[in-house]
């Protein structure tokens, strides 16, 4: 005797939510499993915001080191662009995804660990000054086949990008410098009042440092749970020795090494600071805009020194704007 409509029904509804069940369930051990596992949560985590902002990881080897890049596509030889995205200090390549986005579309997009940070290992013994970072980063140019190139940096990553600029003009079409450091700031802050000094504020080697870090960096922090911020910190105590190194080898430029520079840079730049970043100042625009030729820029309200998530709509429309303007 056959099984009537409703009765069918039923047990497909039952097995559905039985199905559902069995799947939330696995859900729930992963979330556990995941939470108990901060290094793997972690990669997890990088992984989906590769996914979102739409680049892909790769590894190459230039001069017997691993570099890590993210690409928006491995493919696009034929793209009409290409853009380099340069970190700052102490930060990787996933810190600057949110920028992915915001370039005009047909661009092609790589995103570098920079040495000595992120699986990006120092080069050993060497000094890492500018010197290095500029090389290196000439040698990643050459070794991609990349003719000119869009250039965007934050806070060191600026720095890097203008000191490029000027020591190879017919390389670099455009910059775009967020939050650059490098020059004298006419207004001295805290935090550089700290660096003149010799300390080293963003520091990370336990939570209260990593609360004061996030504390400096933005006007809005964001959410890090417990087994994020562990492993967060956990990667700053591996690469802790390092850094403090790179930060000596590098301080005497990130305070004022792009000052004999900056009139020799033609290439067209957007500058842009946040209103209430402690890192670097909002008043170092006016030295950018006075002595390169070909800048523009402006300081935006509400946003510390990572701009791309204080305030991402702000940067996302003036960069757009200054692609758009670009012949």
């Amino acid at each position: 005797m056959r099984a009537s409509a409703p009765s069918r029904l039923r047990v497909v509804l039952r097995r559905s939510l039985q199905c559902i069940a069995v799947f939330f369930a696995m859900l729930c051990v992963c979330g556990v499993w995941l939470w108990n596992d901060p290094p793997r949560l972690y990669r997890w985590v990088v992984l989906a915001g590769q996914w979102q902002a739409g680049v892909s990881e790769r590894y190459v080897e230039i001069n017997g080191f691993k570099w890590r890049v993210l690409d928006s596509d491995v493919s696009a030889a034929g793209s009409q662009n290409t853009a380099i995205v340069l970190h700052g200090l102490g930060t990787s390549a996933e810190a600057m995804l949110p920028i992915a986005s915001m370039f005009p579309p047909n661009t092609r997009v790589l995103i570098p660990d920079l040495p000595g940070f992120g699986e990006h290992a120092s080069h050993g013994a060497v000094v890492h000054d500018a010197a290095l970072y500029l090389d290196t980063l000439h040698d990643f140019h050459l070794h991609e086949r990349l003719n000119r190139v869009d250039i965007v940096g934050t806070s060191m990553g600026g720095a890097l990008a203008a000191a490029y600029a000027a020591r190879y003009p017919d390389l670099v079409r455009s910059l775009v410098l967020l939050s650059p450091a490098g020059v004298t700031a006419p207004v001295l802050n805290p935090f550089m009042t700290r660096v003149i000094a010799g300390e080293i504020p963003l520091d990370i080697k336990d939570e209260a440092s990593l609360r004061e870090v996030l504390r400096l960096n933005f006007v809005h922090p964001p959410p890090m749970p417990p087994p994020f911020r562990a492993a967060f910190i956990q990667r700053a105590l591996d690469r802790r020795a390092d850094y403090l190194r790179i930060v000596e080898d590098l301080r005497s430029f990130l305070t004022t090494g792009l000052e004999a520079d900056l009139q020799s840079i033609q290439t067209p730049t957007l500058v842009l600071y946040g209103a209430q970043d402690q890192l670097t100042d909002a008043s170092m625009l006016e030295v950018f805009l006075r002595r390169m030729p070909n800048a523009k820029g402006a300081i935006l309200p509400d946003a510390g020194h990572v701009l791309s998530y204080d305030a991402p709509r702000a940067v996302d429309e003036a960069m757009r704007s200054f692609y758009e303007s670009m012949p």
